[in-house]
């Protein structure tokens, strides 16, 4: 036998059966590089959010008191609810007569610095309320302003914002 009658004859074989050698391949495929349905997306984000109160205040501080007639800012927030982290979970249930029982573990993922949880989502932290404390709260403009500029930032309404005038000192 010859080598272009072995090449002619595969080429038939190939040809007659190809998708069931492409199935075939497929399959082979799938036994290398196993899929379970999870994400693996391993990068982290470029700044990794921690949330901190203080810096919050600090910051609507200086732009606060940068407005025009506000002058001189003190701020408080009080969180209804704090920054927080959902992670991916994997669970089994097991459905009996006398009721269910789940079984809920963190999805892990092998990374750089050994294992990581996968992050579902970040809830953003929600405000209950805000005290501003400025020099120029008598004035009805301006406490307006502090007001508008507050709820929109922060997503209070303007009856969790109060305005007060600051000590003369």
């Amino acid at each position: 036998m010859k080598a272009g009658e072995i090449v002619s004859g595969i080429g038939r074989v190939v040809s007659k059966y190809k998708y069931a050698l492409l199935v075939a391949l497929c399959g082979v495929i799938l036994m290398v590089f196993p899929f379970d349905g999870r994400t693996t997306h391993t990068s982290k984000p470029e700044s990794e959010s921690t949330f901190e109160l203080d810096a919050v205040e600090r910051r609507l501080e200086a732009l606060l008191s940068s407005s025009e007639g506000v002058g001189r800012v003190k701020v408080m927030l009080t969180l209804e609810r704090s920054e927080e982290t959902v992670y991916m979970t994997e669970g089994t249930r097991n459905i009996s007569e006398g009721g269910s029982d789940e079984k809920k573990e963190v999805s892990k993922v092998n990374g750089n610095d050994g294992e990581e949880a996968l992050v579902q989502r970040t809830l953003s932290p929600v405000y209950r309320g805000a005290i501003i404390l400025c020099d120029g709260a008598e004035n009805d403009r301006v406490r307006l302003r502090v007001i508008s500029a507050v709820s929109s930032l922060l997503g209070l309404g303007s009856d969790k914002i109060a305005v007060l005038p600051m000590n003369e000192k």
